[in-house]
């Protein structure tokens, strides 16, 4: 049962601060440091103090979970962080390798085209051409009593013809265009 001291009231011990986070100091150095006072003899004032502590340990845990919780946060967005920087590493090495092969396998075909330019030119060369049309199709190089020289008496010619198959778009737009020649 619980008694109430109406005293407990002007009883200022409640409210000084204690060094809660205080890890290196003994209770015993703890209790040096503090004025000696007089023990506490009611089972009210007890019972104050064993609240008082169990309120200081709530929220000792309250702020130990919050800090590791905060830790474990941290320690995971550091981890996906270098993770990532790890991940754009590897690629940026596969894509210099994919790189360095098409560049070589470039090298090698722009080799290969200058092998096979270097054969069709060497094979439609004039000489070799002659050679296939005096050869298998049995011609001649021509001779000046084959030349014919044609003259015209009155200048170059040109003839000109026209197209026939005109659209009505097309009739229309040189009906108009003779109008204003």
């Amino acid at each position: 049962m619980a008694y109430y001291d109406r005293n407990l009231a002007y009883d200022l011990r409640l409210f000084e601060e204690e060094e809660i986070y205080s890890s290196t100091k003994t209770p015993e150095e703890k209790q040096a440091k503090k004025p000696k006072k007089e023990k506490l003899n009611t089972d009210v004032e007890l019972q104050k103090n064993e609240e008082k502590t169990t309120h200081k340990r709530i929220k000792r845990r309250k702020n130990n979970f919050l800090n590791i919780s905060l830790a474990v946060v941290f320690a995971v967005a550091i981890v996906v962080v270098v993770g990532l920087i790890i991940h754009g590493q590897v690629q940026l090495t596969e894509l210099n390798q994919q790189i360095s092969a098409a560049k070589s396998d470039l090298e090698e075909q722009q080799s290969l085209y200058t092998q096979l330019e270097m054969k069709v030119d060497a094979s439609i060369s004039t000489a070799v051409v002659e050679e296939y049309a005096e050869n298998s199709l049995g011609m001649t190089k021509v001779s000046n009593s084959q030349k014919e020289f044609v003259s015209l008496s009155k200048g170059d010619k040109v003839e000109l013809t026209e197209k026939k198959d005109d659209t009505v778009f097309d009739a229309i737009a040189d009906a108009i265009s003779s109008l204003w020649a």
